[in-house]
């Protein structure tokens, strides 16, 4: 694997542009050659294995055709006899690590996936790629240097966050803080904070997390020129001589727009990356807070980097080097569902439509096992090529977990984003909040639980509010009303402190950072039995 430090020493900016971001000036013709000729190296690897004979079937595809035909589609119960054990032996080669996913389904603490030198290095490049598009301006602009500054924000490995961690400080001769070493012998909490702690005083490039997490740390400095006093950990950091000028020049910022302090006046960052469903909700505040477009990439564990946006921050473009893609469009995914006899109609990029939502399938090349896969994310094709910026692939977003739709009486499926962003809309200022498809007189009701940060408004007035937003959002939820007479939401207030408390918790049971913050959506019985208890501490 190139190491981009070497190349940016030797001043060689647009070889470094065009092993990272070279997939941007593909057409989609030559996007399929790379995929079919991977395809092709990738079963050749599948046939000398236990479990890949039993995926490829007998006998094995000779064709991309044949493999597309032939193979069946597979969930994670088709490997989880093998990976859950780690079992080695049975995989086209040795892993050169393993990583898992949170585990949120509930059907497995967590799901193993094993990630070769080839899958490994490969998620480099579409790691990297994030780092250059995010930062650049316009295409062949490379920004980087060496000792740039990121704070270590994600989950430590075993989960593929701290992966890309790892595979960017391969890469490239990054600042991390704390230290990858460091880091991953502290709790998240600790890590924020001595991450934030040293980013006052050594200034900051990068910010690579979710967007919540970014508007929570906004929170922090907005109250720092009240905190400056009686804070004793604020005391401790403005004894440093450049965090203390930081910070000075920060709110003499502020005082002259007449505001709080806000991030964007304690650093110039060259980039904001975030992930998450919550990105495009929080886009807005992103920029206004931290005076930059928050750029999203879109990864799985299964998967690694999935796909990256291009300089102008629009719809995300795939990868062609890390999977082979198939799409199942949505209506055939539903059907599927319900016969698994049911063959549905899987198509490959060159022939996905705008303005349809598909199933992801992948097929894991350089060696990994996970053959045909069928996740659980919904992507949006917003447009098959983006003439404004010369790119010829098709523009995607992602749109949803499957699993955390909520169908409503058949009118509408909603998503976590759009409920979000329904929330958002209607001005409401909360903590946190959950939702589940539950029955009332044999209803279906849409029964938001919302943890607010003020009384400002009643419940009544809450529930107005963000049942119009979602009108507007999703007409077929507006339909429900009209054609229906039907309005489906119902809002329950919990009490402050609820999710704290939950977390506080789930950390005393001894939960992982990924198990630590309830399913926001569809939560189980369990789940909603212990916030509700939560709540009710206090009463």
């Amino acid at each position: 694997m190139t190491n981009v430090t070497e190349l940016l020493r030797q001043g060689k900016k647009d070889e470094i542009w065009d092993i990272y971001c070279g997939f941007l000036d593909l057409d989609v013709d030559e996007f399929m050659e790379i995929q079919n000729k991977l395809l092709m190296d990738q079963i050749g690897r599948l046939k000398n294995c236990k479990l890949g004979k039993k995926l490829l079937g007998s006998p094995v595809p000779n064709s991309v055709e044949e493999f597309r035909e032939r193979v069946p589609l597979t969930t994670y119960s088709d490997y989880s006899d093998y990976l859950l054990e780690k079992r080695e032996d049975v995989l086209p080669e040795k892993p050169y690590l393993w990583v898992h996913t949170s585990g949120r389904s509930g059907e497995y603490k967590y799901k193993w996936v094993p990630y070769t030198k080839g899958m490994y290095d490969i998620l480099g490049e579409g790691l990297f790629a994030i780092f250059i598009l995010s930062s650049c301006k316009k295409k062949g602009d490379v920004v980087l240097k060496e000792g740039d500054k990121m704070v270590f924000t994600l989950a430590p490995l075993p989960y593929i966050s701290g992966l890309f961690i790892r595979t960017a400080l391969d890469q490239f001769n990054f600042k991390v803080f704390p230290s990858y070493e460091e880091a991953i012998k502290m709790d998240f909490q600790e890590r924020i904070k001595v991450a934030l702690q040293m980013a006052l005083t050594e200034g900051l490039d990068f910010f690579y997390g979710i967007s919540s997490l970014m508007l929570k740390i906004s929170e922090q400095f907005s109250q720092t020129d009240k905190s400056m006093n009686d804070n004793k950990e604020m005391k401790s950091i403005l004894r440093n001589p450049k965090a203390l000028l930081r910070l000075i020049r920060a709110l003499l910022k502020a005082k002259l727009h007449k505001r709080s302090i806000l991030p964007k006046d304690i650093w110039k960052l060259k980039a904001v990356m975030c992930g998450g469903t919550d990105t495009s909700i929080f886009r807005d505040k992103i920029i206004k807070l931290w005076g930059k477009t928050p750029y999203e990439g879109f990864g799985s564990t299964e998967f690694g980097i999935i796909s990256d946006q291009s300089w102008n921050t629009k719809g995300m473009v795939f990868l062609p080097k890390n999977n082979f893609w198939e799409f199942i469009p949505e209506e055939e995914y539903t059907k599927w569902v319900k016969n698994k006899q049911y063959v549905p109609n899987i198509l490959t990029l060159k022939e996905v439509e705008s303005n349809r939502k598909y199933v992801l399938v992948g097929t894991n090349f350089h060696g990994g096992i996970l053959t045909r896969y069928i996740s659980d994310d919904l992507i949006e094709v917003i447009s098959v090529e983006d003439k404004g910026a010369g790119l010829k692939l098709p523009q995607i977003v992602f749109s949803s977990r499957i699993g955390d739709l909520i169908d409503m009486g058949g009118f509408t499926r909603l998503t976590e984003k759009v409920i979000w962003k329904a929330i958002e809309d209607a001005e409401i200022l909360y903590e946190d909040w959950i939702v589940r498809k539950e029955y009332k007189d044999k209803n279906p009701v849409l029964h938001l639980y919302i943890e607010l940060k003020n009384n400002d408004f009643t419940v009544q007035e809450i529930e107005d509010r963000i049942h119009e937003c979602l009108k507007k959002l999703d007409e077929p939820y507006n339909e429900l009303e009209t054609m229906a007479g039907v309005k489906p939401l119902q809002v329950s207030v919990l009490t402050k402190g609820t999710f704290s408390r939950y977390i506080e918790e789930r950390q005393a049971a001894g939960a992982d950072l990924a198990h630590l913050k309830p399913k926001r959506m569809n939560p189980s019985d369990t789940i909603m039995n212990n916030i509700l208890r939560m709540s009710s501490w206090q009463l």
